[in-house]
């Protein structure tokens, strides 16, 4: 009889120790840091801004898929990167990002270009491309906290300046390509400040093909300005086949304005361009400002 009870006893003991274990491990609480809620983000415009109406309530929107061929998004948290997505203009569901965060505060930073590869940001202060080659980049930085499901529309803004080179006369035949060599931007950018954040040299080539031969050209390069306006140094030389140079200009002190273009036309392959005061025409060109000078 005592043995009965003693196991009775002991069994009880064990059915008690054993559903406490069970009520533990199947029940744990969550803590904070693992709470995680659904964020999508949209590129639903970018907005091209006029300098000349810069603090203006004008404003002009394109289509994301009209604009960029690429977009980089990057999450920080506590100074660290956390998420990164990159999207190509043929992925589907092309400026739309969704994504299941831990609670908490974020730097948001989406960078939309057309190089040909993807945005390396380090920082939301430092962001390169390959290569160093910029092309017409708009950006979207902000400090999110995220508590609860939420959408967040991004409305991107251009953070590059243009140069444009329009010639007047004849591109000679024998020019293949065209070499653009200019210092005082940055192909270097800072999504914070929305200004370059690096002194640069920056050297980009244009080629010509055979049907632009024998008519006047136009060629476009783009910096990152170190401010909302500022000046280059631009050395523009018109190669060969075999890379030598058959005529060259230099524009000392080029100013360049943040989403402005600075259109320089004149006669370019001709030994001795015509001469006179620089014209400064400004004028509104497909949501760019564009200052025109005559060389």
């Amino acid at each position: 009889m005592k043995k009965t009870k003693t196991f009775i006893v002991l069994w009880a003991q064990l059915l008690m120790l054993t559903s406490c274990e069970k009520a533990v491990f199947d029940d744990p609480q969550p803590a904070d840091t693992d709470r995680t809620v659904h964020v999508e983000f949209c590129v639903t415009q970018f907005e091209e801004i006029p300098f000349s109406v810069f603090n203006s309530d004008t404003r002009s929107t394109v289509d994301v898929s009209q604009v960029c061929s690429r977009i980089n998004l990057a999450l920080f948290r506590d100074g660290a990167k956390v998420k990164t997505v990159n999207q190509l203009s043929t992925d589907e569901g092309f400026g739309r990002v969704s994504l299941d965060l831990a609670e908490g505060d974020y730097q948001v930073v989406v960078i939309a270009h057309s190089g040909s590869g993807t945005a390396t940001i380090t920082s939301p202060e430092e962001i390169k491309f390959p290569d160093n080659k910029v092309t017409d980049t708009f950006y979207y930085y902000t400090q999110l906290t995220v508590e609860q499901d939420m959408t967040v529309d991004m409305l991107l803004k251009r953070a590059v300046a243009k140069f444009r080179l329009v010639t007047t006369d004849a591109i000679p035949q024998n020019v293949q390509q065209m070499k653009f060599y200019y210092t005082g931007g940055s192909s270097t950018f800072d999504a914070v400040t929305g200004f370059g954040c690096k002194d640069s040299r920056q050297t980009e080539y244009r080629s010509v093909t055979s049907e632009m031969v024998g008519k006047p050209g136009q060629f476009e390069v783009y910096t990152f300005p170190h401010a909302t306006e500022g000046k280059l140094k631009m050395t523009i030389t018109a190669l060969d086949a075999s890379g030598g140079e058959l005529c060259q200009r230099v524009f000392e002190d080029l100013p360049v304005k943040l989403n402005q273009i600075t259109q320089y036309t004149g006669a370019f392959f001709e030994e001795t361009a015509a001469s006179g005061a620089a014209v400064f025409t400004l004028m509104a060109e497909d949501n760019w400002t564009q200052q025109d000078y005559t060389f």
